[in-house]
Formats: structure tokens, sequence, C-alpha cells
């Protein structure tokens, strides 16, 4: 039987994020995409924990990544395997930011902020940078302010967990638009240094989510590394 593969997607995101993944897939593994949002962290890990069957692979983008990283350390026997993209594992970079942002929003500016999500979410010299960043404004005005608020509130209130990186022992993809400006490679690099069993994998010409805008070769990346990873699982 195919072991379930759960998506977690990026803040303001949807299962729109992962459904190129989630169809050319389904041959290894069951897709089961969950939007999770909880103004804290340790709640929005008890959903996923909640929601998810007893055992699966887990993957996360952003919001999503850094949530997987909480539930991959919460209950480690769980999880087979975890993919991650566009995360930090450390403290928020600019918390004054991300706080203007929820107040601006709480004003009634999310259209605004919205705006300055979509313009650097994405590499706009990519070949699919327009189709990327029009499906990422659908899928945010889809789940709107309040969903806003929750992820944003629980991303900035996330723990430092680079020192404890070395405890995840499963396999672990790290899948990295090179040119991402929201979550520079230097994150996926120091993953990449500490996690035993991880694989890194770069994309070209691709920002901060790559399962839009270099659907083939996310999925081409998912796809090697499922099939070793599979035959490592317990």
């Amino acid at each position: 039987m195919a072991p379930p593969l759960v998506l977690l997607p990026a803040m303001l995101c949807d299962e729109r994020l992962y459904r190129s993944q989630a169809a050319a897939l389904r041959d290894l593994v069951e897709p089961l995409p969950l939007i999770v949002a909880e103004a804290d962290l340790a709640l929005a890990v008890d959903v996923v924990l909640r929601e998810a069957p007893t055992r699966f692979v887990l993957a996360g983008t952003s919001y999503g990544g850094n949530l997987a990283l909480e539930v991959a350390r919460a209950a480690p026997a769980r999880v087979l395997g975890l993919w991650l993209m566009g995360c930090n594992p450390g403290l928020p970079g600019d918390l004054d930011a991300g706080r203007s942002r929820s107040r601006r929003v709480q004003a009634g500016e999310f259209e605004a902020v919205l705006d300055e999500l979509a313009s650097g979410i994405v590499y706009p010299d990519g070949l699919r940078a327009a189709a990327a960043g029009g499906t990422f404004r659908i899928m945010a005005r889809g789940l709107g302010p309040t969903v806003f608020l929750r992820q944003n509130t629980s991303l900035l209130g996330r723990p430092d967990r680079r020192d404890s990186l070395a405890g995840i022992t499963c396999p672990t993809l790290l899948l990295w638009g090179r040119q991402d400006e929201f979550c520079g490679l230097a994150h996926a690099s120091l993953m990449a240094s500490r996690i035993p069993r991880s694989d890194l994998v770069v994309l070209d010409d691709c920002g901060h989510l790559p399962t839009l805008e270099q659907p083939e070769a996310a999925t081409d990346a998912a796809r090697s590394w499922l099939l070793r990873a599979i035959g490592a699982m317990p």
C-alpha cells in the first residue's frame, strides 16, 4: 500500500500549491493536503497529528515547512520522510515587518499586503512566473485575511530549531529555488549540513514556490527522492 503524503501548504496557499505533484505521484504515495490556520504553532501541530494517518510522509512549504519541522520533532516515530521547501529553521528574520503586516491587515489593508507578498514570492524571470503568481493571488484571496493573521502570528512565534536539526533521522528532501528571496538558499544549506539523511536539490530560475514555478522539476526531484526514501522506511 502506498504511504500517505501529508502536504502542508505555504501561508495563504491551499491544495493547488501541490496539485501537479499530487496527480503525478499517486503511484508512489496517497496525497493528503491539510490547510492549517492556528494562531499558535503548537496548536497547529496538534491539528496535523489529529488529522494525519498513523504514519506518513510529510511535505511543507514556507509556513508549512516550519509546521512540518515541528511535527517531525513532536512525533518522529510517525513521520516516515520529510520534504521541505522554503522554510527557515531559525527565528524570524524581521519581526517588525511581520507584525506590521498583521497590523495592516487588521486595519483593512489585506490587498496591499497581498500585493507586497505576491511581488516577491516568485522569480519574476521564470517561465511560469505569471501563472504561479496568479495562482498564489487566487489562493490567498480565497483564504482571506483571517487565515493570514492566524498563520502569520503562528509563524512569528516559532522557536529556533537550528540546534535540534540533527535529531531529524528520517530521510529528508530539501527542495529549494535558487532565486528564493523570502527564504534564501543558506537556510537549506544549513539544514543539509545538520540533518543526517538529507538530500539538497536546488532548482534554477525558481523562487519561493518550486511546486508552482518549476512543477515538472519539483515532481522529478520528489519522485527520485521518494523512490529512494520509501525503500529506507521502516
